[in-house]
């Protein structure tokens, strides 16, 4: 039995108990969310790329491989970074989202380009924090000029907005900030607010993420409260602070309710941590079955190997069909949840699309 196994089953037997009932059980879900007939998920920014991955058809789940391009100088771009579309159908209507944007305007129109992914044709937007490699593509997609003006960006606060630093002293090398005034110029309606919100009318976004598992990531990242983001929005606490180190709380996970399958969270990078990500779909929804985990999940330092193994075995309580771990999940995490469960974990790869649901129903993009 290999190490990553057999650490996992040694803390598994503390730990594989089920968490605590979901709020939703106690409470009436707080948004009236719509089961979608077919989801498909395509993945246009992640670490991984290749042209070897072989196609998978179940009853409740299809992988449709990167596609291998004509010109063979062209190739796909990974990076450190993310983002998603989401193609969903519901009653005969398709909306495409985009969460997140990647490290690079290149990477993203790059990718988008070759899967032949059509700017014009989305539907909503989905920021889920203010990191540089979440949102510096939006960039380059809005200079294109193809994103509908009042097409909406949904993100979970001002502090999205602010510059930030890469570490969590304000001495730190910087982390860059967020050019409003080019979403301004392109027309980007955005809904900044930590309630959680339907998205195109098929997602949803969990809003603000309490802290109800044991899940504590730490963010190693700082931001200066009023540079770039209006202080008056910010928490009255950080207010009068110069430079605060990250705690997240602005940070949202965006999730679908696929129907007769249950949920597919994504958690983008989870630094409020992925098990309380999925608690809040959970409890926005008042869907307790969980189809899919998809995403970032925290799990590379200054997460420890400990906090990795201590997240797989509370993700096994939750009883997911699916996990699709990409970006920041790291390779302790992902080692460990392919020996234990080989059959229910997917490699995120660029280019590849994961469709979940009523497969038919799903156009290619």
């Amino acid at each position: 039995m290999d190490l990553a196994r057999r650490s996992f089953l040694q803390l598994g037997g503390a730990l594989l108990v089920p968490l605590p009932a979901a709020a939703q059980s106690l409470k009436p879900p707080r948004l009236a969310v719509p089961a979608v007939d077919g989801l498909a998920l395509t993945m246009l920014v992640d670490g991984t790329a290749g042209l070897f991955g072989v196609p998978i058809e179940r009853p409740d789940l299809m992988v449709v491989p990167t596609p291998r391009i004509a010109d063979y100088r062209a190739a796909f771009a990974a990076q450190w970074g993310y983002s998603l579309l989401a193609t969903s159908r519901l009653a005969g209507t398709e909306r495409r989202i985009l969460v997140d944007f990647g490290y690079t305007p290149e990477a993203l129109l790059g990718n988008m380009a070759l899967l032949g992914v059509d700017a014009a044709r989305i539907d909503a937007m989905v920021l889920s924090h203010g990191h540089h490699d979440h949102f510096s593509g939006l960039d380059g997609l809005l200079g294109t000029g193809r994103v509908r003006r009042g097409t909406p960006l949904f993100v979970g606060g001002e502090e999205a907005f602010c510059d930030r630093v890469r570490g969590t002293t304000a001495d730190a090398p910087s982390f860059g900030g967020f050019d409003r005034a080019a979403m301004a110029k392109a027309g980007i309606a955005a809904v900044v607010g930590g309630a959680p919100r339907l998205v195109a009318g098929h997602g949803f976004t969990t809003g603000m993420i309490p802290l109800v598992s044991p899940e504590r990531p730490k963010v190693p990242s700082g931001m200066f409260p009023g540079r770039g983001c209006a202080l008056a929005a910010i928490d009255t606490a950080k207010r009068d602070r110069s430079f605060v180190a990250d705690d997240a709380v602005h940070e949202l996970g965006t999730a679908f309710n696929v129907a007769g399958h249950g949920l597919v969270v994504i958690g983008s990078c989870s630094h409020r941590g992925i098990i309380n990500t999925v608690r809040q779909a959970q409890a926005v929804s008042g869907v307790d079955k969980i189809h899919a985990i998809v995403g970032g999940f925290h799990l590379v330092p200054p997460q420890t190997p400990a906090q990795a193994l201590e997240t797989l075995a509370l993700m096994q309580a939750l009883a997911p069909d699916y996990i699709i771990p990409g970006h920041c999940s790291g390779e302790v995490f992902i080692a460990a949840a392919l020996a234990a469960f080989p059959d229910r974990v997917l490699r995120s790869v660029v280019g590849t699309r994961y469709v979940f649901g009523a497969q038919d129903g799903i156009t290619r993009l």
